[in-house]
Formats: C-alpha cells, structure tokens, sequence
C-alpha cells in the first residue's frame, strides 16, 4: 500500500461545484471507494464545516482546508481539488458574515491528531507563497501531485 498523503486520484482540476456541499460529496468519492474513509465523511466534513469553517484569505487564491474528526478515517489522505469557479466560503475564526472566494480546496482526511498537526503545519507554510498557489491552481493533476510530493512534502 502506498503511504503517500495523496496521490492522482485524489487530485481534481477544474471542479464545477455549486457550493462547498456539493464540492466535498464530489471529491470525496475515491476516499470513499478504496475505504479510506468511511461512508458518512463527507456529510461529516459539510456538518463541521457549518460550526468551524475552513476558508483562508490566502492571496491571491483563497484556500480552504476542510477535515472532520479522525474517527470517520481509515487511511490518512489529502485530496486536492482546483475549481473552476470560486465557491463562497466563511473564513475560518472570522465574524459570521465574513465570506471569501475559495478557488483551491484541501480536503485532509486524517486520522490522529498530530498527523493533523504536521500536514496542518506543511501546508501553513506553503499557504504564503502566491506563485505557488498560482502553480497549484493553473496545474494540471500530474503539475498539482508534483507539487504536493515534492514542495509540500504530502
């Protein structure tokens, strides 16, 4: 079994999604499928995000960095998801009505708690880098898997 964080399934270019709802049923399916999650994940990953949002006012391409507890995963992963249009989300500890564009999604399904607080931290520091958010959001699945195995160490 590959340990990698992610690999090309996980990836997803140009997502049409309609809301956050509709992006997370989307691109949870592969975690699904090879048991890495179980069933309920994304309705899980959609409740949370509802009390404890995500988005990030990353510039120049907001960020979101949806998860759930660690009991819905069997196997750590990161999906990564480009959209092709932004979807409103609310920015994670802000006021009730602050809303950005999020264009780049990383879905983490991760199991105990400090494997959360290393890839939290691997992708704090790459979230600063405008060019490479640009590279992230322009790339296609193999450009955005290089990226994440060789710059954020997934």
């Amino acid at each position: 079994m590959n340990d990698a964080l992610t690999n090309e399934k996980n990836i997803f270019v140009d997502v049409a999604a309609t809301d956050f709802a509709d992006l997370i049923t989307q691109i949870a399916q592969p975690l699904i499928e090879d048991q890495d999650v179980v069933e309920e994940f994304p309705l899980q990953v959609i409740k949370r995000e509802e009390n404890f949002p995500t988005g990030l006012p990353t510039e120049p391409i907001g960020v979101a960095i949806p998860h759930t507890d660690a009991k819905y995963v069997n196997n750590h992963r990161v999906t990564i998801a480009t959209l092709k249009e932004p979807i409103q989300m609310e920015v994670m500890g802000g006021m009730d009505d602050d809303k950005i564009e999020v264009s780049i999604v990383f879905l983490l399904a991760l199991g105990q708690s400090n494997k959360q607080l290393n890839i939290l931290k691997k992708l704090m520091g790459i979230l600063p880098d405008a060019d490479l958010l640009k590279r992230i959001k322009a790339g296609s699945k193999e450009e955005i898997y290089q990226i994440a195995k060789e710059e954020i160490g997934l």
